[in-house]
């Protein structure tokens, strides 16, 4: 019996001879051929059609059925493969690995070389980087014209961005924008957006019973802590208080009777010592300032937001200005007519006291927070990256360099023979000033600086403790237990420790750490304190510059 039906037509209306081809067609195709059959001209039209192709007769009512012509169902098969892979294209080059994700990291690569804080040659691989990441994520769905299309917008939103951001920088002062290695290396600019706000009364400083001076961050240029002082011998008054409007991060600077403060809205003001009356104000900065300013010569050096500046001590007129970017944190540190200085670039500098110019320059591998010490014209300083480095101060060339374990945000702290730094990790280490070589180190350390004697050490430690230490072997003399974490940096004013603790101002015996006398703030001090002729000093974050004394 033969295998093919004898019938003239299959179940479906199709030649019987076509039926098991059919079947093999459909099973591996998937497709069935269905037609509308013209009544008039005979004509097999699609399923679809409403008129017939081929005489335009109207074939909405004819019965759809299967087409008796092989090449129909290999017409529509071949139509469903080309879909298919059509639909496969686009979806291998919409769904392409690192497409648009290339583009997103090629982006944040290049933001993150313009924003970070590190050498050059880093920020320039970074941001080649990122541009070439964004290259291949461009090339990778360049078929793909929606995705496309957004991410060109993207991109061109941004482009767009950042030239009117540059543009607008550019009318308001583009000074600000030099990049450190060119710009520092011309003449000081003579504005850098330091904005008078009151100005001097025009007469010199009178004559106030304070003759004292501390000239500079914790005393001057060694950063020891070691204050002439006197202190106040009994419990103190509160002789005046001023109120800045703004958290004060900084320590004063009293020269020629004024006192001289920065403030949390990046104001520097210019007090009267004696009464606390404003002599003059000078917005500086619209960051937040930390940088204790530094009075040499009738000149208050001081740092902030994108510049450095140097002030008439009288009169808060600007006598001279640079671009440093990022200033206002360390504070500046002054000795043989020169002026250093960091910014949170990376970079520390060298300018002429008198005019300015740049003397040298080098980068500090890691960030400088704490001010940079000067002793017998060699500069010390101290790194985030746990790093502490020796340098000429006339050159500014390496003389040795020095790993600790921990960053270091506060300032080193020098004697005639030795260096301390204090880490994040809580340890005071100390190193040989002249080859860098460590000594010994005390774990109750904080992350302060430490006063300095040649017969004793005074740390505010991490552990809520005020720790007398021995300067040679780092043994533990004394502690008193202060009871506050908010410690700020001791300092030492003839025979008296003077240190914040929380918004307490405590008074040390040195040679027992008994207490002697303390007196409360309205928040917390933050600052290290300043003794001269028997006041005390010293900003709170409630705003407020104290003066007290027992007088």
């Amino acid at each position: 019996m033969s295998s093919t039906p004898s019938s003239s037509t299959n179940p479906l209306g199709g030649p019987a001879k076509h039926r098991f081809r059919q079947v093999i067609l459909r099973q591996w195709s998937g497709y069935v051929a269905l037609v509308r059959v013209c009544p008039g001209c005979g004509h097999e039209n699609r399923e679809t059609d409403l008129f017939c192709t081929g005489c335009a007769r109207d074939i909405r009512n004819e019965p759809v059925q299967s087409s008796q012509d092989d090449r129909a169902g290999v017409e529509l098969l071949n139509r469903r493969l080309a879909r298919e892979e059509r639909q496969r294209t686009r979806s291998r080059v919409h769904h392409a690995q690192g497409g648009g994700g290339w583009i997103f990291v090629g982006l944040v690569l290049v933001a993150i070389s313009i924003a970070m804080q590190a050498d050059p040659l880093v920020r320039l691989l970074l941001w080649l980087g990122g541009i070439g990441l964004g290259i291949v994520g461009i090339w990778q769905i360049r078929r793909d014209g929606s995705t496309l299309r957004i991410w060109g917008s993207i991109l061109t939103s941004i482009a767009a961005l950042f030239l009117v951001l540059v543009t607008v920088r550019a009318l308001a002062g583009g000074g600000n924008t030099a990049e450190p290695d060119a710009s520092l290396g011309q003449a000081a600019t003579p504005h850098l957006g330091v904005e008078p706000i009151m100005a001097a009364s025009g007469t010199p400083p009178v004559a106030n019973g304070i003759t004292g001076e501390v000239a500079m961050y914790r005393g001057g240029p060694r950063h020891d802590g070691q204050l002439a002082g006197p202190a106040p011998a009994t419990t103190p008054r509160l002789a005046w208080r001023f109120d800045t409007g703004g958290e004060v991060y900084s320590s004063p600077a009293i020269a020629n009777g004024m006192l001289y403060v920065a403030s949390k809205d990046g104001i520097l003001y210019a007090l009267d010592a004696a009464s606390g009356s404003e002599r003059w104000q000078v917005r500086i900065s619209e960051y937040v300032t930390r940088s204790s300013p530094a009075v040499i010569d009738g000149t208050v050096y001081i740092g902030g937001g994108f510049g450095f500046y140097a002030l008439d001590a009288a009169t808060g007129t600007q006598r001279w200005s640079v671009p440093v970017r990022y200033a206002g944190q360390a504070s500046p540190t002054v000795a043989n007519g020169v002026v250093i200085v960091t910014s949170q670039e990376g970079w520390i500098y060298a300018l002429k006291a008198e005019t300015g110019e740049t003397v040298w320059h080098t980068a500090t591998d890691g960030l400088a927070f704490g001010a940079p010490a000067i002793i017998d014209d060699q500069v010390i300083y101290g790194t985030d990256n746990g790093v502490v480095n020796k340098v000429e101060l006339a050159t500014g060339r390496l003389t040795w360099r020095a790993t600790v374990s921990g960053a270091v945000f506060a300032s080193p702290v020098v004697s005639q023979s030795t260096v301390l730094v204090t880490t994040e990790a809580g340890t005071l280490i100390a190193l040989d000033l002249a080859d860098g070589q460590q000594r010994w180190s005390f774990t109750h350390g904080g992350s302060e600086a430490a006063s300095l004697s040649d017969s004793l050490v005074v740390l505010s430690a991490s552990d809520a403790g005020i720790y007398g230490i021995d300067p040679g072997s780092g043994e533990q003399r004394w502690m008193y237990p202060a009871g506050k974490r908010d410690l700020s940096a001791p300092v030492t004013a003839g025979d008296t420790v003077l240190a914040g603790a929380g918004d307490t101002l405590l008074a040390l015996d040195p040679a027992t750490g008994a207490a002697r006398w303390y007196f409360l703030a309205g928040d917390v001090i933050e600052t290290s304190p300043v003794v001269v002729d028997g006041y005390v000093f010293f900003g709170s974050r409630d705003g407020f510059v104290y003066a007290v004394s027992d007088r």
